[in-house]
């Protein structure tokens, strides 16, 4: 009997981080995939990381126009880069992993405290975030362009976070989330390589 062949899904592993393809499981003894069909276009699946080795089980739709798969743990979003300081890495890692179980109250108020704490260690002295931005900005430690960046994780997690602001819609998570991503590299990732490069050019 021919192998069968396998589906392979690209996706951020729930369990390790990694971009990985997933490969469907194979039934113990067999070289059958571990699969079975649920009703009509969607079936179910066992998918293994071929880094870690720990499971996922997908739900997958062949239907035009729908989302194909969805994975239970939820995937990953991309990983949050390692010269990002630790505790702002992980108040960001935490708002992406409830944006991925669409927690989006969640994932605004988590990608708001890490903006905080991304001023917070960048030195700002001021108690609340909209002044601890301009006090970056006027110190030339952010510039302009990115002070409404800062502005606007602030204001949709302020809303997040108190019981009579407005709900948090996907998109308005996904949105804050992004924008915490992009402010993270360019405070952290960029200063970093720069050094990196004075270095080298100093060796």
């Amino acid at each position: 009997m021919a192998d069968l062949p396998q589906t392979s899904v690209a996706l951020n592993c729930p369990h390790c981080g990694l971009k990985v393809g997933l490969m469907q499981a194979l039934t113990s003894g067999s070289i059958v995939p571990a699969t079975w069909q649920a009703a009509g276009h969607d079936h179910w699946w066992i998918g293994v990381c071929p880094s870690c080795r720990n499971g996922v089980l997908v739900h997958e739709i062949s239907l035009p126009g729908v989302q194909p798969y969805t994975f239970y743990p939820a995937a990953l979003l991309s990983p949050t880069d390692e010269r990002i300081p630790p505790e702002i890495r992980r108040d960001l890692e935490e708002a992406k992993r409830c944006f991925s179980v669409q927690a989006y109250r969640a994932c605004a108020v988590m990608a708001r405290r890490a903006m905080q704490g991304a001023c917070i260690e960048q030195g700002a002295t001021q108690e609340k975030l909209v002044a601890q931005l301009h006090e970056l900005a006027a110190r030339h430690v952010i510039t302009d362009s990115l002070k409404p960046w800062g502005d606007a994780v602030r204001w949709v997690g302020n809303d997040a976070a108190h019981p009579n602001g407005e709900d948090v819609a996907e998109e308005d998570a996904e949105d804050i989330l992004s924008l915490a991503e992009q402010f993270m590299p360019v405070v952290y990732v960029a200063s970093a390589i720069a050094k990196d490069i004075e270095t080298k050019r100093h060796r």
